[in-house]
């Protein structure tokens, strides 16, 4: 069984569309085992990105913690879910579609419900899916405790 951890970000709860996210992802068939709402403060958003300075650089990372911590909206609240299953990264980041939501496929979440804000720049692609299961094992360490997780 292989976990995963989904956040929809600050751009789908402004927006009001998180629950089509959530009713899209249980057609992955893999069970929900953790779903609480957080208000990201900037500690943990750093922490959650913290590779990406070195892999896409400063500007970008600034950009993610910004949109992260909900500085481009009024509402900074991401819902975090953790999904387990077979093949659940896959699955996951199928449904997901592309990081850029103008060339994610119209089926896939970031397709129906993902813009580029021309203001900000940035990619308002609803959702945040762990790539790989050691991602998602640091990733879930960092938003959960293993007791609020159903075993």
């Amino acid at each position: 069984m292989e976990r995963t951890l989904v956040l929809i970000k600050p751009d789908a709860v402004a927006k009001r569309i998180a629950g089509h996210v959530i009713s899209d992802l249980y057609s992955t068939n893999l069970k929900m085992i953790g779903l609480k709402i957080v208000n990201v403060k900037k500690e943990l958003a750093e922490k959650h990105y913290y590779d990406i300075p070195q892999k896409h650089g400063q500007e970008v990372f600034e950009k993610l913690i910004k949109h992260l911590i909900g500085d481009l909206h009024n509402h900074a609240n991401v819902i975090a879910i953790v999904y387990e299953g077979e093949n659940a990264i896959k699955k996951i980041r199928e449904l997901a579609g592309s990081t850029h939501p103008e060339k994610a496929d119209f089926c896939t979440l970031r397709g129906k419900y993902g813009r580029v804000n021309s203001e900000t720049d940035c990619f308002e692609n609803v959702i945040h899916a762990s790539d790989s299961p050691e991602s998602a094992e640091k990733e879930i360490s960092l938003w959960f405790d293993e007791k609020e997780l159903i075993n």
